[in-house]
């Protein structure tokens, strides 16, 4: 991706109505500076139903559902006409809800309604997303990658395609409409693992993890970058990471935020089992378990929720985020770069955390990525 910034710096779109100050925010994003703005791609979201009470949540007095998610290919829609300059990303997307030939085509709409600033994002798909609504998703790499090349083969020929595949299968499939420009949108994979990080490194423009340790950064991203050298693509991979922040005037109400916090607790149980285990401890959901693909709320009753949340380790928790005051934030943003990150979601969780410290947040992220891009520019 070409920017502004050697380091490409961006933020995660509001999901929830109004229509109005979700466009607004992305305008400001822009006038902002940051690079891009990305859509998270959900039906269903990390908390259960059974907690979103407003004796836990205060946010669930004004909004009855935890589960209020707009589409994110809409929005994209949408935000191109209010932008002009930000790239505008969903990341990520599952190609079980989505087959990957609709979604090549929705790629190929959102690249000529954006004007080339589309960014698509795709992963194996979380259980929160898929088993209410009835969908399997065994081998879900195998399925990735089949739906990786299938989007590729599309965006590469107007023609007729067959494609035989254990998961995807084309008969004289096409999708006539080419790219608004001279390649197509550029397709970022999120991965964590080391199948799933050969075959970012493999097939992707981008990879998006989790990144928070820069020493686990920099492992993953040696493997990305090992299979896409094997691949005869070094160099083709844009190494992203997104981060979630908590921010406040100092690290010890920044940090106690953050382990108190029940919502952090439940998205902590999408980590995989490896985060627990460096704290010595066992991953909730079973040994050897990746949260994002076991983890399901709509199954847990307010007594089972809770329980699951408190056998989450405050310590483990404060490994999925980085807390702390704009300069401690940007010092541990400015080490995940060091070890080769070029392009950072930051999302602000602190309302998550503690809606006691949303207000000054905003403010405070601010100065963390101005310190951020002094360091890296």
């Amino acid at each position: 991706m070409s920017g502004e910034h050697a380091l490409q710096i961006s933020a995660a779109a509001p999901v929830r109505p109004p229509v109005d100050a979700v466009l607004a925010a992305v305008a400001r994003r822009q006038e902002q500076g940051f690079d891009a703005v990305w859509w998270a791609d959900h039906l269903l979201h990390w908390f259960p139903a059974s907690i979103w009470t407003p004796d836990l949540v205060p946010m669930a007095a004004a909004q009855p559902s935890p589960h209020v998610w707009m589409d994110p290919f809409a929005m994209v829609a949408a935000a191109a006409g209010a932008t002009d300059a930000i790239r505008l990303g969903v990341g990520v997307t599952d190609t079980v809800r989505r087959h990957p030939a609709a979604l090549a085509q929705t790629a190929l709409t959102l690249d000529h309604v954006t004007r080339g600033r589309f960014i698509l994002g795709v992963g194996t798909g979380e259980e929160l997303n898929l088993a209410p609504l009835g969908l399997r998703n065994e081998r879900p790499l195998a399925r990735l990658d089949e739906a990786l090349q299938v989007i590729r083969l599309l965006f590469s020929t107007p023609d007729e395609v067959d494609f035989e595949g254990e998961h995807v299968v084309l008969r004289g499939a096409a999708v006539g409409l080419r790219p608004f420009g001279a390649a197509p949108p550029p397709v970022w994979v999120a991965a964590h693992r080391p199948k799933g990080l050969a075959l970012a490194g493999r097939m992707a423009d981008g990879w998006m993890p989790l990144a928070t340790d820069p020493g686990r950064y920099a492992a993953m991203l040696g493997v990305v970058e090992a299979a896409a050298a094997a691949a005869g693509r070094a160099g083709a991979v844009t190494a992203g990471g997104y981060t979630r922040v908590v921010l406040a005037e100092d690290d010890d109400t920044a940090r106690t935020a953050v382990a108190r916090s029940t919502l952090l607790r439940f998205i902590a149980l999408t980590a995989p089992s490896e985060t627990f285990a460096a704290r010595g401890a066992v991953h909730p959901l079973g040994a050897g378990v990746f949260g994002l693909t076991r983890f399901r709320p709509t199954d847990l009753s307010r007594a089972d929720a809770l329980r699951l949340a408190g056998e989450v380790p405050g310590e483990v928790v404060l490994d999925t985020v980085v807390a702390g005051t704009p300069a401690t934030v940007a010092a541990r943003l400015a080490a995940i770069v060091a070890a080769g990150a070029r392009h950072l979601q930051v999302v602000n969780m602190t309302p998550l955390a503690d809606p006691s410290l949303a207000a000054a947040s905003e403010g405070l992220l601010g100065e963390a990525l101005t310190d951020l891009r002094a360091v890296a520019s």
